[in-house]
Order: structure tokens, then C-alpha cells, then sequence
């Protein structure tokens, strides 16, 4: 299956042979044919073991290599490689010689379902349908070239389409690009209004307090005293604002999880950072009227009262 290819392969029942056979703690795994050198080609992380070389690609060695997801769930709270594993009929038990990292098969939003990779010879087919070249500079350059080695081994061979990796990532992340560039100009939008409307509160609040402002003055406050007062409305109101906006995107972000790659819906740091910029918003938006209250001429204060 071709990464990011939106092909989902078949379920397999896969356990880990040294479990309970009632556990099936890896129900809905699947298999990925590959070369030796794919993952060094993709640059897959090796996370323990090693993989497949020219010797593994070749019927009755019986070797595999398994993601991450996999690996923690058919072998939770122990090493993975060198354990067996149970395939579906006909095949025979296999020994895991590494643990990659999960690779997305179908879509960048999507996890893939756990993975178990075999080598070419595994099956010895003998056959596949997708080739990577890793290249230095513009992988286009290389099209030709590609073409010209394929023709050498077999003239009947066709090179349906070459496409790079950024390609096919580029390709995947369109739908969600779209959905999230609407979603940031709402945002947008929505901190604009906030601001607008806080400034608005903030202003008014501060014009109806101008009696008790004005006494304040003629009472003795100074300017720095007043504007804290403002503020500290102001920076109030934000503050119960973001509380109850904090509390409903934790409820609603989870509906976006399809459109995260990477970061979790109630990930700590984003919910952090827009904490602290609507503080701020708050704080600027009830600057205008604080320094305004904290100029007040007392006497015009209590005339107009």
C-alpha cells in the first residue's frame, strides 16, 4: 500500500503467541509487503531490533517486522523483538526481528491500523506495484532517468505516474487546509468581535462609574490607582469569559479530531496560549477607557452627576 494512499488493507486477527489464546489484543491488524530498504528509503524511525535485509527476502525465514501500535498490543510491558507471533492460517508462527514507527497509510488524519510488515519473499510474490527513490535536490530531475532503468530490466514494464512525497502530503492535507483556513478567518473574526465588545463594556462600565470615579479623585486617588481599577474590571471580565470559553472547547474540540495530526483536541499548550491572548486582548481593550477614567477632571465628574 502506497503511504497516505487512502487504502485501507484487510483486518487481520493477529496476537502475540505467548498470550492467553482467548486474548485478541491485536484484532484488526493488517500486512505491508516491502523490500528490504523501505524503511531506511522512507525514513521510518527503527525503534528497536532492526529490519529486513537481503537475506529476510526470501520464503520460509518467517520474519517480521511490527509498528509501534501493534507492538503495545500484543506485547504490552515487554520487549516486542524476538517474541512470535500468530498470523491467520496458512501461515506459520513468525518472529518479530523490529518495531517501527506507525506509518499513516491511509490519510494524515487517520491513524493506519496496527501494522505487521513482511518481506517481498515472505510470500514470494515477486511483484510490486510501488517503487521509492530517495533522491538528492528535486526528485523530478530523476523521472527520466527511472524510466530509462525500468525499460533496461524489461521493456514491457510502464511507469504509470511519478509523483514526490510532498506530492502526496500536499494532496492529503487539501481538504483539511480548506476546512481550517475557514475555521482561522472565523477565529479571526471572533477575536475581533471580543475585542470590540469588551472595549464596549469596559467604556460603558467606566461611564457609569464616573460619579464614583470623580469622587474617588477628589478623595485623594491618583491616576495609577484609577487606572488599575478600570483594568481590573476589565481583566475580570475577561477572566470569567475565558473560564467558560475554556470549559466549551474542551467539550467541543473533540468533534475536530479529524483534523488534527499530531496535536490532541485538548492539547494543554494551545489552550494555554489562547488563554493568555485573550488576557491580553482584555488588558488592551480596557486600556482606552482606563487611561480616559484615570484623566478625569472631578469637578466636570460631579457637575455632569
Amino acid at each position: 500500500m502506497l503511504p497516505l494512499g487512502g487504502t485501507r488493507g484487510p483486518a487481520l486477527s493477529v496476537r502475540g503467541a505467548t498470550t492467553q489464546p482467548s486474548l485478541r489484543s491485536a484484532d484488526g491488524a493488517q500486512f505491508q509487503q516491502v523490500m528490504p530498504g523501505y524503511f531506511e528509503t522512507l525514513h521510518t524511525p527503527l525503534l528497536a531490533g532492526r529490519t529486513f535485509d537481503e537475506r529476510d527476502n526470501a520464503p520460509g525465514r518467517n520474519l517480521v517486522v511490527i509498528d509501534d501500535l501493534l507492538a503495545e498490543r500484543a506485547f504490552p510491558n515487554q520487549p516486542a523483538v524476538g517474541q512470535r507471533i500468530s498470523l491467520p492460517p496458512p501461515n506459520p508462527p513468525a518472529e518479530v526481528i523490529g518495531v517501527v514507527g506507525h506509518q499513516r497509510l491511509v490519510s494524515l488524519s487517520e491513524p493506519a491500523r496496527p501494522t505487521v510488515f513482511v518481506a517481498d519473499g515472505f510470500w514470494g510474490i515477486g511483484v510490486s506495484r510501488y517503487w521509492f527513490l530517495r533522491a538528492a535536490g528535486d526528485p523530478l530531475h530523476y523521472a527520466a532517468a527511472v524510466r530509462r532503468e525500468m525499460a533496461a530490466i524489461d521493456r514491457r514494464l510502464v511507469v504509470s505516474k511519478i509523483e514526490t512525497m510532498r506530492t502526496l502530503v500536499e494532496r492529503d492535507r487539501g481538504g483539511t487546509r480548506f476546512a481550517l483556513l475557514l475555521m482561522a478567518t472565523f477565529a479571526a473574526i471572533a477575536v475581533l468581535l471580543a475585542g470590540v465588545g469588551l472595549y464596549g463594556v469596559v467604556a460603558g462600565a467606566a461611564r457609569q462609574r464616573t460619579a464614583e470615579i470623580g469622587v474617588r479623585i477628589a478623595m485623594g486617588a491618583d491616576a495609577a490607582s484609577i487606572f488599575r481599577l478600570v483594568v481590573g474590571r476589565g481583566l475580570r471580565l475577561t477572566a470569567v469569559g475565558v473560564a467558560a470559553g475554556l470549559a466549551a472547547a474542551a467539550a467541543l474540540t473533540r468533534t475536530l479530531a479529524s483534523l488534527l495530526v499530531g496535536v490532541k483536541a485538548t492539547d494543554a499548550a494551545t489552550f494555554a496560549v489562547i488563554a493568555a491572548l485573550f488576557l491580553a486582548l482584555g488588558a488592551a481593550a480596557s486600556w482606552l477607557p482606563a487611561a480616559r477614567a484615570a484623566r478625569l477632571d472631578p469637578v466636570v465628574a460631579l457637575r455632569d452627576e
